[in-house]
């Protein structure tokens, strides 16, 4: 049982508590139809992203650049691979390496070690192909081979100085084993330097010549500065991996149904995901008896009429129709069914037709062009009921804001006013009852509170 705190009035004090949280009551109200609304909109929102995947997934079906998939098969990948991109042309291509490109090292002759022998001063030059010079100079306090190497790395000359301890005691115990290896950071004729010792002891000894790379494709004699040959042929780029002159390799360009069959099945689980989402929200629960909280909004059932009409388009190709590749609609439930045997078939028997289903050509826009813009439409900020509704959910959620702060600051005042007058009746009974008690007092009866205030 809960203690009773009377004030000296006899005005029970959560009375006044009581008051003031009824003068609340509308607030709480508006509180909690605020709080549905927020989680409407969240629903709505998580309907939205999903909406925006099914737009994504569309994206590589729309146009005949994104929709065309191809793949490179090399028949001596060890001489020979490269890569392709959607600009390539299929077909077989005949290549023929007969130089790889090198690029040009310079050895010194060998010193007994690298931090301590001095290597002569004065100064060198290293000259590079395009004309562009460089001068290194040698301090006669500051030459030996280590020193050498760090100002010719920080030069930026366009080469870099390594030292290599070649071991040649192990051979000759006379022998001197450090060495200063200088190595073109560019490969081919372009790549070449030239280094003037002038007054050193650092005499360079060419170990590689620089020279570019030398392939026949087609027949045709191609030169090339590294062995990454770049457009060539749209589209395709070359990796050429060793020199075998003499031997033919084939590079097959051709479509990649594989790559294609998963574009096409990403858009059918995008597409499922938004007609269950639909769907369930219009289902009764047989708990709640109530259907989804979406239920009541036309935004959903206009979208999936804007895609379910877009599926009925036929095209002019061999393939007419989705289902003639694979891909029916459930006549119940509306999600897509696809057979990934059939559509890959589909794709082996003839690409361009498929293609031409999906995206937009001379002859008009397919399926795939259509959905992609249903999905942009409903999305615009301006026009789209995607973009509305939200907009709509906004408005709702500040119009509640502003009623609360509206009622709240109402409440506090009407609770200020309640609190004045309890103060003021309390002051009045106690008043009443002093009096009463000073009276009692001078007649000689005991004195009690107010009749009906205890």
């Amino acid at each position: 049982m809960g203690v009773r705190v009377n004030t000296g009035s006899g005005i029970d004090p959560g009375l006044v508590n009581k008051l003031i949280e009824l003068e609340r009551q509308p607030i709480k109200q508006l509180e909690n139809r605020k709080k549905t609304v927020e989680e409407d909109r969240k629903g709505f929102r998580d309907f939205a992203q999903l909406v925006s995947t099914l737009g994504t997934s569309l994206n590589s079906l729309r146009n005949p650049s994104d929709f065309r998939k191809l793949k490179l098969e090399s028949s001596n990948p060890e001489l020979v691979e490269g890569t392709v991109d959607n600009a390539a042309l299929p077909g077989n291509y005949e290549i023929e390496i007969r130089h790889l490109a090198k690029t040009q090292k310079l050895l010194t002759e060998g010193f007994p070690d690298k931090d301590s022998t001095p290597v002569g001063f004065g100064y060198m030059t290293i000259e590079l192909d395009d004309g562009r010079t460089f001068d290194i100079d040698v301090d006669p306090d500051a030459s030996t081979l280590q020193d050498v190497a760090k100002q010719i790395n920080e030069s930026n000359a366009g080469c870099k100085a390594i030292i290599l301890n070649t071991k040649e005691t192990l051979e000759d115990p006379e022998a001197d084993s450090f060495r200063l290896l200088v190595i073109s950071e560019k490969s081919g004729k372009a790549g070449r330097v030239y280094i003037d010792p002038d007054t050193t002891y650092l005499e360079f000894k060419e170990q590689m010549s620089g020279r570019n790379l030398e392939m026949l494709f087609e027949d045709v004699m191609v030169f090339d500065e590294d062995n990454t040959v770049e457009g060539l042929i749209p589209g395709l780029v070359i990796n050429a991996k060793r020199a075998e002159p003499g031997t033919k390799v084939t590079l097959k360009i051709d479509f990649d149904a594989e790559q294609t069959f998963e574009s096409i099945n990403n858009f059918v689980e995008a597409y499922n995901t938004v007609s269950d989402f639909i769907d369930k929200q219009f289902q009764i629960n047989p708990q709640t008896n109530k259907a989804g909280s979406l239920s009541k909004d036309s935004t959903l059932k206009q979208l999936q009429r804007n895609l379910q009409s877009a599926l009925q388009y036929q095209g002019n190709g061999k393939f007419r129709t989705l289902s003639q590749i694979g891909i029916t609609s459930d006549p119940k439930s509306g999600t897509l069914k696809i057979d990934a045997a059939k559509v890959k078939q589909a794709l082996a028997e003839d690409y361009d037709s498929v293609a031409e289903l999906f995206v937009q050509t001379e002859r008009g826009a397919g399926f795939g062009t259509r959905m992609s813009d249903a999905v942009r439409n409903a999305q615009n900020q301006q026009t789209g009921v995607l973009g509305s509704k939200d907009r709509e959910y906004k408005r709702t959620l500040e119009s509640f804001d502003d009623d609360i702060v509206r009622k709240e600051r109402a409440a506090s005042q009407r609770a200020e006013g309640i609190k004045r007058k309890f103060a003021a009746l309390e002051g009045l009974i106690n008043g009443m009852n002093s009096q009463g008690q000073a009276i009692a007092a001078r007649l000689g009866v005991p004195a009690g509170p107010m009749p009906g205030l205890s």
